[in-house]
């Protein structure tokens, strides 16, 4: 039994009459009336009681009729519902980030592409961007959003924004009224910084601009959060050196800009794997695009 058989049956027993039938479907009335014998043959019994005058469904047509319409409706549903994978109009998407693109990158990207792509269900999900790479290389994720370069030669990488370092003081400390720091003006202070585990490439950098300004940082405690850097700095242990977005995580401290170093805190960029691309993400990808313009590196 084939499908088309369905939609011949279904047809004739709506218009229950050979000729226009055959006008709807596209064939020639005897080749329509050869496969509804084909038909009743392969299912055992008449579907229609065929006079001179009329055509009529038979009980066994009439509960027939009803199954194969569902089943009609059902496989272009199934049609419908592929080709709009097809065009990445549904699917899942899988949106990797790193914490301080909660700010504005996340919900920006994501309300874009929410408005253009409404079915798509979209799964985000917070991971370190060393911890992105890994699963953007296996597949979990469908793309991240990281902030440390990215020299995989299986990934793709569109950076979108580079920060600058600024220093959080605890709320009494003596720089905080400044407007500026400057690099060598930390060199006797205590610093708390991000475990070298969770952000390799973001804290050999800040040991670099330190080292390059002619000392070597005082490190008296780590952390795996950013969220838990800038609390132990208000607690007073130490001050740290953040990526500018990270000062919007909260507001009791003081933030000021540093001045004399020569590198980028933090690189933003949107990162993907080369191959295969599929429609979802090309439709993400887009959108994407379209918000930010990519920055040189």
């Amino acid at each position: 039994m084939e499908l088309r058989q369905l939609k011949y049956f279904v047809t004739l027993a709506e218009d229950l009459h050979f000729g226009r039938a055959a006008d709807r479907v596209g064939i020639a009335q005897p080749a329509l009336s050869q496969q509804i014998r084909h038909l009743e043959q392969e299912l055992g019994g008449a579907l229609f009681i065929r006079t001179k005058r009329s055509v009529s469904l038979t009980a066994a047509g009439s509960l027939f009729y009803e199954e194969a319409r569902n089943l009609l409706q059902h496989a272009d549903r199934a049609v419908d519902k592929v080709r709009r994978a097809f065009s990445g109009m549904i699917g899942e998407i899988r949106i990797g980030f790193v914490e301080s693109a909660t700010w504005d990158i996340l919900p920006q990207v994501i309300s874009a592409y929410r408005q253009k792509y409404p079915e798509v269900q979209i799964k985000p999900c917070h991971l370190h961007s060393s911890s992105q790479i890994e699963a953007l290389l296996d597949g979990t994720l469908s793309i991240g959003i990281t902030g440390i370069p990215v020299n995989e030669p299986l990934l793709m990488s569109y950076s979108i924004r580079s920060e600058p370092f600024w220093v959080a003081l605890p709320p009494e400390h003596p720089l905080g009224n400044r407007h500026t720091v400057h690099i060598g003006e930390l060199s006797r202070e205590s610093f708390i910084t991000t475990n070298r585990e969770v952000g390799k490439v973001y804290y050999d950098t800040m040991i670099q601009v330190c080292m390059e300004a002619g000392f070597s940082p005082a490190i008296v405690q780590t952390a795996d959060e950013m969220h838990t850097l800038l609390s132990l700095v208000s607690s007073g242990l130490g001050i740290a050196l953040i990526h500018e977005s990270a000062r919007h995580l909260r507001t009791d401290l003081a933030y000021k800009p540093v001045l004399g170093v020569s590198q980028s805190a933090y690189r933003m960029s949107f990162v993907w794997k080369k191959d295969p691309i599929s429609p979802l993400l090309r439709g993400f990808l887009d959108t994407m695009q379209k918000l930010y313009p990519q920055q040189d590196h």
